[in-house]
C-alpha cells in the first residue's frame, strides 16, 4: 500500500523507524526549507504535489491535524477517506521510561534542571503529560517519550541567556552526548530543548526535556511553540502551586486537577492510544498563517 506522509518533524522520523514495513514513498511537508530534502531515506515534497501522485493512504505526522486535513481536502482535492491520524505513540519514541537506565537518566535531568533554573530565580512548571503523571501516578508516564515543563514569557529572555550554561548542570555518562536546541516559531525564541545522542555502544534510550514558552492572550495562556494550537486558563499560570516529585519541590500550574481535566478530559483514567484529536480542548481551526507556522533550530555551542 503506497504511503505518504504529511509533516517531516521527528514525529515523522519516529513514525517511518517503528513502521519499517511500510511502503511510503514521500513526506509533504509545508516548510519550505525542507522541501527537495530526505528524511530516513523518504524524500521530502512540497504538499502542491499531491495531486499528481499515486498513492492509497496519507498519514498526518504532525500536530496541525485540522489544518493539514483543511489543506488537503478543501485547497489539493485530495479524498478525505485516505487521510489518516495515528495514535501519538506512532509518532513518539520507543517508550524511554520503560528502560530503568533511562528512567533514573531522565529523573536526574528533570532535578538537575530545576535546581539549576532555581538557582537562577527562574520558574518552570511542570505542564503537559509530565504534570498528568507527576499528579495521577506520582512517575514519569511510561509510555510517555519527553519531560514538559513551561516557562513564563517574562522569564523567557533571561532563560535564553543562561541556557549555554545547562551543560555545566546536565548528567554526564558514557555514551551520552547532550544538545540544547533552541526552537524559534514563525521568527520567535519560544522552546529550549535538551537532548541527547547515545553512542552506538549505549543502552540509554532518545528522550528530551523541553522548556516552553507559555504566554497570556485574551484570558488564555499558550504553547507558543504550537502557535496557538494549545491553550488553557491563563489563570492556572498566573502563579504557581507546587509539588513534592523525586523529594523534589516542583511548581505545578494553580489548580492542577482542573488544568487536566480543561485540557485532558478524563484523566484519572490512563490511556495509551489517544490520538491529538481526541484531545478535550485544542484550538481545530486556526488562521492559515498560524496553522503553518515556519519552525527553525539551533544548536547552543557549550560554554568554554
Amino acid at each position: 500500500m503506497r504511503t505518504v506522509l504529511f509533516g517531516a518533524s521527528k514525529a515523522g522520523e519516529y513514525f517511518i523507524t517503528q513502521n519499517p514495513q511500510l511502503d511510503i514513498v514521500a513526506i509533504a511537508d509545508n516548510d519550505i526549507s525542507r522541501q527537495g530534502g530526505v528524511l530516513e531515506g523518504v524524500r521530502i515534497i512540497a504538499p502542491q504535489a499531491l495531486p499528481n501522485m499515486t498513492f492509497d493512504r496519507l498519514i498526518i505526522t504532525s500536530q496541525w491535524v485540522d489544518a493539514i486535513t483543511q489543506q488537503l481536502t478543501q485547497e489539493l482535492g485530495i479524498d478525505r477517506d485516505k487521510i489518516q491520524v495515528p495514535t501519538k505513540q506512532q509518532l513518539k519514541a520507543a517508550e524511554p521510561f520503560r528502560h530503568p537506565p533511562t528512567l533514573a537518566l531522565a529523573h536526574e535531568l528533570l532535578c538537575a534542571t530545576a535546581h539549576f533554573l532555581q538557582q537562577h530565580g527562574l520558574s518552570a512548571c511542570l505542564d503537559s503529560g509530565t504534570l498528568l503523571g507527576v499528579i495521577r501516578d506520582k512517575q514519569l508516564i511510561p509510555w510517555d517519550d519527553d519531560i514538559d515543563m513551561a516557562v513564563d514569557e517574562r522569564e523567557f529572555a533571561q532563560l535564553l541567556e543562561i541556557a549555554p550554561n545547562l551543560y555545566r548542570v546536565l548528567p554526564h555518562y558514557d555514551g551520552i552526548c547532550w544538545h540544547i536546541v533552541v526552537l524559534k516559531v514563525d521568527g520567535r525564541d519560544c522552546c529550549i530543548n535538551i537532548e541527547f545522542t547515545p553512542t552506538p555502544a549505549s543502552t540509554y534510550i532518545p528522550f528530551d526535556l523541553s522548556l516552553q514558552m507559555r504566554q497570556s492572550i485574551n484570558g488564555y495562556s499558550e504553547l507558543v511553540s504550537s502557535a496557538g494550537l494549545f491553550f488553557a486558563p491563563a489563570a492556572h499560570f498566573d502563579t504557581y502551586a507546587e509539588t513534592v516529585f523525586l523529594n523534589q519541590t516542583f511548581a505545578i500550574p494553580q489548580a492542577a486537577e482542573a488544568f487536566l481535566t480543561f485540557m485532558y478530559g478524563n484523566w484519572q483514567t490512563p490511556q495509551q492510544g489517544t490520538r491529538i484529536t481526541e484531545y478535550q480542548n485544542r484550538r481545530a481551526s486556526l488562521p492559515p498563517g498560524k496553522a503553518q507556522p515556519v519552525i527553525q533550530k539551533r544548536v547552543l555551542t557549550k560554554p568554554c
